[in-house]
């Protein structure tokens, strides 16, 4: 197997979601789990903006200000940021831990981010199940209830 087929395999069985965008906000690159994430095809996913495939805008997400584009923020800070949103897949609301990592070049310049999707929706119901948590400070009770 070749270099480049032996990478394209490992990143398309990478369980989870993944995505490649440039500094337009347009996708450049998606693994198998990624597209079946956004219900949508390589050729209609890939060239595709982030904000209308991901969340079925019309202008970046950062402008409507409904949510915050840690893709936006990694390219300004040039840095991985974590972000948390709730997104509607299938009519299932989803929370999605979404990690988003500038892709330095080899000349210090950032044209890349590597956006990343982890579903944490049920570690947060086990969360919520297993820990006591104060429902007016959302800090975890003790044993004592304090």
């Amino acid at each position: 197997m070749k270099s480049a087929d032996l990478v394209r395999t490992i990143f398309d069985n990478v369980s989870f979601p993944v995505l490649l965008i440039d500094r337009d906000y347009t996708i450049v690159e998606a693994n198998r789990a990624a597209l079946s994430h956004v219900c949508r095809s390589g050729a209609e996913a890939i060239g595709g903006s982030c904000f209308k495939v991901t969340h079925a805008l019309e202008e970046p997400c950062w402008r409507t200000g409904v949510v915050s584009c840690p893709v936006k923020a990694a390219f300004e800070k040039r840095k991985r940021i974590h972000a948390i949103h709730r997104h509607q897949i299938h009519g299932v609301l989803y929370i999605e831990e979404i990690v988003a990592t500038p892709l330095d070049e080899v000349t210090g310049e950032v044209n890349y981010v590597i956006e990343e999707f982890r579903d944490i929706t049920e570690l947060l119901e086990l969360r919520e199940g297993i820990l006591p948590i104060c429902a007016s400070c959302k800090r975890i009770r003790s044993h004592t209830g304090s």
